[in-house]
């Protein structure tokens, strides 16, 4: 059985999240989308993560049970270990035994837009030589390079398209998002 996982924050979720999420669909049998840093509220991670993992869930039904692979798909959330620039080995042992503790698979493909070296810091070798393999989609082959960034300015100035970068469930949530990002605005 062939897996794949997204790693995110997903502040917010966005049109190039969904585009890597149905490349991993497109390869694998069984995929987990982990929201991270559920543990954190702050000017770097501004929408909490229920509102996230609302958000991604609803995106992910309307964009893949047209097509037939929601049931594939799995939605967890996961806590730092401690802060966000941690790239540690540690890092990298505790979200592996948590991708090994959702899909009981020792071997998964990790995939990603943006950060190869920082994501190959997290695991010692023998884990990148024989269980994680690592899928690039590159971010600026994705939705002209948005970012969440990118995604809450637009957001904050009024600016953010209704057909545009974000999935519906984004675009109808956009007041809220702004009103957690008017909290933290510096």
């Amino acid at each position: 059985m062939k897996t794949g996982v997204i790693l995110a924050r997903f502040q917010p979720i966005h049109n190039g999240h969904l585009q890597l999420i149905q490349k991993a669909v497109e390869e694998n049998d069984k995929v987990l989308v982990i929201i991270g840093s559920i543990d954190k509220l702050n000017a770097r991670n501004p929408i909490p993560w229920t509102i996230r993992k609302e958000m991604v869930e609803e995106a992910i039904g309307d964009t893949f049970l047209v097509q037939g692979h929601k049931e594939c798909i799995t939605v967890v959330e996961l806590p730092d270990l401690s802060d966000e620039s941690d790239n540690s080995h540690d890092w990298g042992f505790y979200l592996y035994s948590y991708i090994v503790s959702q899909t009981h698979e020792p071997n998964f493909t990790i995939y990603y837009s943006d950060g190869f070296e920082i994501i190959t810091s997290w695991f010692p070798g023998f884990l990148l030589r024989n269980n994680v393999s690592l899928s690039l989609l590159a971010r600026n082959t994705c939705e002209d390079g948005i970012s969440a960034t990118e995604v809450r300015e637009l957001i904050l100035n009024g600016r953010l398209p209704e057909n545009g970068v974000v999935p519906e469930s984004v675009y109808k949530r956009r007041e809220t998002i702004k009103a957690f990002l008017n909290v933290f605005k510096k």
